[in-house]
Order: structure tokens, then sequence, then C-alpha cells
């Protein structure tokens, strides 16, 4: 096989192969054989007919089941010759078979870029170091302290840390959207129901839609800015009128910025308790010692388990970042790119779509995420660049370790080690990560690692909310 390439523009590639006569034709020499020991034609017994006259009736047809097979074939043959990756669908012209000249033919496609790790001694990393130390685990009592916190109705003006229960409809310009502000709230227990709604109000309602019974924490900033405070002092009974806009950047693009009229009458004002640290409250964290020494262990345990995947998160990425900053400006195939974002894309709209939201009142398309896409592609190939430098293979111990540890917080780890190795592509997710891990680890056995203190509050931000 003869294969030539010019470069054209940018990660096009234009490839010209040749595949000599003689290897043609033996292959269809082979066919023709095979058939002519397997059918019956009139004058012939079965197995007898003369391959020369198999080859008359069937010759072309052989030829193009031959092209069929041959032309990807020899493609991926070609393009692993010459080190090319195709980013794309070939695209094959010019293609000439049974002419005397064997099989010749022309492609062109898209290739992804032969990324090239730079010195990976020149890295500069800073490891964090983090310890659970005593406070975090105060604090981290007192939010558990807080998600668990229950309300009773009071006779008093709101206040900040207060829940109101509202009715409210809200009018954006001359459209009703009162489910609009509803969006950004979280469910919750009690008066709040867990039907937290995407602003459905459009220009087809004839009538406005009314919520009742919302909880409003006021102080939580869950609702659209102004909301909350809005109703700062209001009493049961009260109805306040609030003049608002939504956030330029709001999720819904047809709310996005929109002035909106809120109309909302106070059922009830409800005060938080937060429990005691005693039986009740450990017994709600799944804890089944109720002494304060047994709820903090508890809680360092889970803390130290937190820390350390975050802490592997957060050095990985640190390691990627100190990568992609050496190798500079990469250049992706544009094809590539569209076939990603599609992807993540036609992903997104279907979980939209499982919990009742329209994915196009969003505007979800795959122009949306084309530079997640570009994150994605760049990652896949760094990690694959990494492979062959470090020549490493997975680690089937640190799979199980990893199996292992995801399992432990279910109620039969057994049950769900056994559901992982049962599916290979299960497992491979698993395997995919520990992976990644042992690359990372040989790059920082290379490169220049620095130590930096960080506090786990930082580190573990969502799980200590300001």
């Amino acid at each position: 096989m003869h294969v030539t390439v010019d470069n054209t523009e940018g990660l096009t590639r234009r490839m010209r192969v040749e595949i000599p006569e003689d290897r043609i034709a033996n292959l269809v020499n082979e066919r023709l054989q095979s058939l002519a020991s397997s059918i019956s034609m009139p004058g012939f017994r079965p197995g007898k007919v003369p391959v020369k006259l198999v080859a008359r009736r069937y010759g072309d047809k052989v030829k193009m089941e031959l092209l069929e097979r041959l032309l990807p074939e020899t493609f991926q043959q070609a393009a692993a010759r010459e080190k090319l990756v195709p980013a794309n669908m070939p695209e094959f012209n010019d293609v000439d078979i049974g002419s005397g000249n064997g099989l010749v033919y022309t492609v062109v496609f898209q290739v992804f870029p032969d990324l090239q790790l730079p010195d990976l001694e020149t890295l500069e990393i800073q490891r964090p170091m983090v310890e659970v130390t005593d406070e975090d685990v105060d604090k981290m009592v007192e939010t558990l302290r807080e998600q668990c916190k229950t309300w009773s109705t009071v006779a008093r003006p709101a206040a900040k840390g207060d829940r109101v229960v509202v009715d409210f409809e809200g009018i954006v310009g001359s459209r009703p959207a009162e489910e609009s502000a509803q969006a950004e709230e979280k469910s919750d227990d009690g008066a709040a129901s867990g039907e937290d709604a995407e602003a459905v109000a459009d220009d087809t309602s004839p009538e406005p839609i009314k919520r009742t019974g919302v909880g409003v924490e006021l102080g939580a900033g869950k609702m659209i800015e102004g909301f909350e405070d809005g109703l700062l002092d209001a009493s049961a009974d009260e109805e306040r009128i609030l003049e608002l806009k939504f956030p330029d950047t709001y999720h819904n693009r047809q709310l996005a910025g929109c002035p909106v009229t809120f109309t909302v009458r106070v059922k009830s004002v409800e005060e938080a308790s937060l429990p005691e640290t005693d039986e009740d409250f450990a017994g709600r964290l799944g804890i089944g010692e109720g002494t304060m020494e047994a709820i903090r262990n508890a809680i360092r345990e889970d803390l130290n388990h937190k820390r350390e995947f975050a802490l592997r998160e957060k050095i990985n990425g640190k390691v990627i970042t100190a990568l992609l900053e050496k190798i500079g400006e990469i250049e992706l195939p544009e094809s590539a790119i569209e076939r990603e974002s599609t992807t993540i894309a036609e992903k997104k709209r279907s979980e939209f779509k499982q919990i009742g939201i329209d994915p196009d009142s969003l505007g979800i398309n795959p122009a949306n995420f084309r530079e997640e896409a570009r994150r994605r592609l760049i990652f896949s190939l760094l990690l694959g660049r990494l492979m062959n430098a470090a020549n490493v293979t997975v680690d089937p111990g640190r799979v199980l370790e990893r199996v292992r540890a995801v399992s432990a917080g279910y109620q039969d780890p057994k049950q769900m080690i056994a559901w992982y190795y049962e599916d290979k592509s299960r497992l491979a997710m698993i395997e995919s990560v520990v992976l990644q891990d042992q690359l990372v680890e040989w790059v920082l056995e290379k490169a220049n690692v620095t130590e930096e203190p960080l506090p786990l509050t930082e580190l573990l931000t969502p799980q200590f909310p300001k």
C-alpha cells in the first residue's frame, strides 16, 4: 500500500491511497472461488461451477462488496501508518477499482492535533494541604442544625431569617408570570411545597397563573433580587406590591432582563428553631449513638472523606491547568467541536425534559456548549498523550478500592460492588477516574511541587455556606 498525504488548510488532510493490483486480484479471486464452491447454476453440479463463469456473472458485484470493506479498512491502516488521528467521517473521492491499477482513491478528513507535552520538570504546581480541625467540625454541626431547623408561626412582623408563607402573582409586561421568581426557589419542607417552578407563563396564557402557599425564607437568596428584601417587616394578612426585574443572566431567556410586578399576600410569618444536639438530632443524621462525641466523630469522619475527594479533584485540576498553560493555544477540528457540543446539548435537553421543563424555553442548543466541548476534547487529548508518555495502565487494586469507597455509603455495599463489576461500562467510569489519578501522580513525581496550606472551608465551600 502506497500512501501520500497533503496538508491542506489547518487540520484538514488529503490522503491518496494506492493498493497494488495483485492484492486486489487475489482478494477478488478468493471471493469468486468461495462463491463457485457454494452456488448452483443450471448445467453444473453444486460446487462445480467454473470460476470464470462465476466471475462473468458476479465479478462486478464482488468488486463492489470488496470496495465497501477495503475503503474504511485501508483508510484506518493508512492513517495509523502516517500517525494521523481522524476527527470526522472521511470523504472518499476519485475511487477507482477494476481498471487494472488495483484500488486507488483520495480521502479528505480532519485530524486531531499532535499534542506535545512540555518538559514536566518545568511545571510549578502548588499542592493544597488541608486538615480537618475542631473548628471545622463545630461549623458543620451548626450547618447541619440549620438544615434540620423547624418552623413555628409567630405574631410579629417578619425579620431576616424568618420564613413567610405567601400567595403571589407576577406580571411581566402584559404577560402573567407568577411562577417566574419561584424558579430559583429550592424545595423546602412544611409550607413550602416541592413544586418549584420554571417560569411558565407565556404569551398564550389567557389568565394569570397563581401560586399559593409558597414558603420564602428571608435572606436565603433563593428568589430574584429584591423579592425577599421586599417582604421584610411584613405581617400576616398584609399585601405588598414589588416592582422588580429579572436578572440579565436569568436562566429563562424569555424573562431575562424583563421588569416584573409581583402582588404578594402574606399568609403567615414563621420563626426558625434549631434542634438540640441530642439523640433525635443524631437519628436524623443517621448516627446510632446520640452523644455529642458520637455526633462530632461521625461528622469528622464524613468531612475527612469529603476532604480526600475534593483534594484529589483540586490537585488534578491544578496539574491539568499547569500543563495546558505550558502547551499554549490548541487548535481543534471544527467537526469534532460541533459533534461534541451537539452531544452535550442533546444530553442537557433530555435531562430537562425528564423533569418536565421545555429545553427550548431555556435556549438550549449546541452553540451554547462550544467552550465546554473544547475543554472536553482538549482534556481527552491531554490524557491520551499522558498515557502514551507514562506507559501507565489502570491499577485493578486501586479500582477495587475506589469501588468500595463509592459503595460504602449504600445500605448494601457488597451488592453495589457486584453491581459495578457485572457491567463493564459501569466499571469503566471508575477505571477512568483511577487512571486519571495515576497520570496526575506521575506528573507530580516529575514536577516542581510546593505545599499550599488551605482551610477546609475554602476547599469545601458548598458544604460550608456563608
